[in-house]
């Protein structure tokens, strides 16, 4: 079902490097865009503490191993947007336009059915966002780095439809 390395353990990052992060100067507006991503209601960090806190309350151990898999690729994209965030000129604080991040912003369902769907569907939203992103910033570097966390996602997003299809129907 799910993705498997030759030593059995789960894969939930598509199978291709990340690119260096850099940017090609300072860019204030980039960087605002970015925090969104970074830090913001619908952002990595929300999406990290979410498959945590879905991996703790899932009584499916398969899930709950997914969920933890996908995680850690998603605090990897945090990382990255964080250190490319300070490189556009900006601080990486956890906030975006102002508004600092909270742990409202985590959603706390208990369903195992219910936190694969609506995470699936929160991946399919950043998929087509950070393309949106892509294709309106200019910088080459930073654009890479969209395109190639997009992947991730739309990865996550097919291996939580197949959970959804063996254990939700």
């Amino acid at each position: 079902m799910f993705m498997q390395s030759g030593r059995g353990s789960m894969v939930c990052h598509v199978r291709e490097p990340y690119p260096i992060i850099r940017v090609e100067g300072p860019n204030r507006e980039y960087a605002e865009i970015l925090k969104g991503d970074y830090a913001g209601k619908d952002s990595e960090l929300s999406a990290i503490l979410h498959y945590i806190y879905g991996n703790l309350v899932s009584d499916n151990v398969e899930v709950a191993q997914l969920l933890m898999c996908i995680a850690r690729v998603e605090m990897n994209h945090f990382q990255m947007l964080g250190e490319t965030i300070k490189l556009l000129g900006v601080d990486p604080r956890y906030e975006h336009m102002g508004k600092y991040w909270n742990a409202s912003f985590v959603k706390y369902d208990r369903d195992t059915c219910t936190i694969l769907r609506e995470n699936r569907e929160d991946e399919l939203a950043a998929t087509q966002e950070y393309r949106r992103q892509a294709a309106r910033i200019a910088d080459n570097y930073v654009k890479e780095l969209l395109l190639r966390i997009a992947r991730d996602e739309e990865l996550h997003a097919r291996l939580l439809g197949e959970a959804i299809e063996k254990y939700c129907r």
